[in-house]
């Protein structure tokens, strides 16, 4: 093959390619009263288990960096990372949009 490819004329050799992508679109929409929390254990004491920061406790602010999708029984079946970190708090909702290609 590769002999008939480098001895061809350049104008008759042609190679054609066609690929299928299914695509959807999944909106997530975190409300303003969600997600305002953090997992991170640096923000907890270990000894009380108390919230260290007490701006915390009334305002929190957290920063949704990455959306994930789950199926009915609880599996992570794909993760999206967001192009920017998402400040998320008590007064601000989020609309995310995630194309999911398949």
């Amino acid at each position: 093959m590769f002999t008939a490819i480098s001895h061809s004329n350049a104008a008759t050799f042609v190679l054609n390619s066609e690929e299928t992508i299914t695509s959807d679109y999944v909106f997530v929409r975190p409300r303003s009263s969600e997600f305002n929390y953090s997992e991170n254990p640096s923000y907890i004491s270990g000894s009380t288990g108390e919230i260290i920061y007490n701006d915390f406790i009334n305002n929190p602010v957290s920063y949704i960096t990455t959306v994930g999708l789950y199926n009915d029984t609880n599996e992570l079946l794909a993760v999206a990372k967001l192009s920017r970190p998402l400040k998320k708090d008590f007064t601000k909702e989020a609309l995310v949009r995630v194309k999911l290609d398949f």
